[in-house]
């Protein structure tokens, strides 16, 4: 079986964590891994050798390179590079453990990173360049924007909805029909049980808004 040809962007921890989904699913030639440190250059990560930073990218585009992964864990970082990559006219692939469950009629966008022991029930849409981290739960007919990030233990009941851009943090529970708004922060084992505006920060069971989300401000 000819295998793609594909390139990861990011060469730290949440790297790690692509290089073994990509492996798993078999059917990827991973080409190497490409990162802003100008200091990794030449090195090996994960096995890989780091190829260049963001500038040799352009370079790489015609060389037989059939995909590429944006594997950065923070949400504005990911987005950035995410649409910086896309100018450049790169094609993006999905990393999807092959332990995860995926249900009739999901609907998953392009660049997203599925770990293992994840479950997306029947109807959900995912968005593009989303992290479903490890052992996180979708339900049915829940809606992911792009650029959001579920960590690890993450539950989704029903008919959730996450705004582009949030993240949610390991242990969070969001109850059925509920709206997290857009580059919402939700902490470690909140409980969410009624919707989040833009840009709010919550905490606690019941989760409550303690801040807004500063970093979001220029987005």
């Amino acid at each position: 079986m000819n295998k793609k040809r594909v390139i990861i962007f990011g060469a730290g921890g949440h790297a790690k964590v692509v290089v073994d989904v990509l492996e798993q699913m078999g059917i990827y030639q991973i080409v190497g891994l490409v990162d802003d440190s100008v200091e990794l250059k030449g090195t090996v990560r994960g096995g890989y050798s780091v190829l260049g930073t963001k500038d040799d990218l352009a370079g790489m585009s015609g060389a037989g390179i059939e995909g590429l992964i944006v594997a950065l864990g923070d949400n504005y970082r990911r987005k950035l590079m995410f649409e910086e990559v896309e100018r450049m006219g790169f094609r993006f692939v999905s990393a999807i453990h092959p332990s995860a469950v995926i249900g009739s009629r999901v609907r998953i966008g392009a660049g997203t990173l599925m770990v293992a022991g994840v479950v997306v029930n029947v109807d959900a849409e995912i968005g593009e360049n989303v992290i479903v981290n490890t052992g996180a739960t979708i339900d049915h007919d829940c809606r992911i924007a792009a650029h959001v990030h579920l960590s690890p233990g993450v539950h989704l009941a029903g008919r959730v909805s996450i705004g582009e851009a949030s993240h949610l943090g390991i242990g969070a529970v969001v109850l059925p029909n509920i709206s997290v708004g857009r580059h919402c922060i939700v902490g470690a084992g909140a409980v969410v049980r009624e919707n989040l505006p833009d840009k709010a920060v919550a905490v606690g069971n019941p989760a409550r808004i303690i801040k807004q989300n500063e970093v979001a401000l220029g987005f």
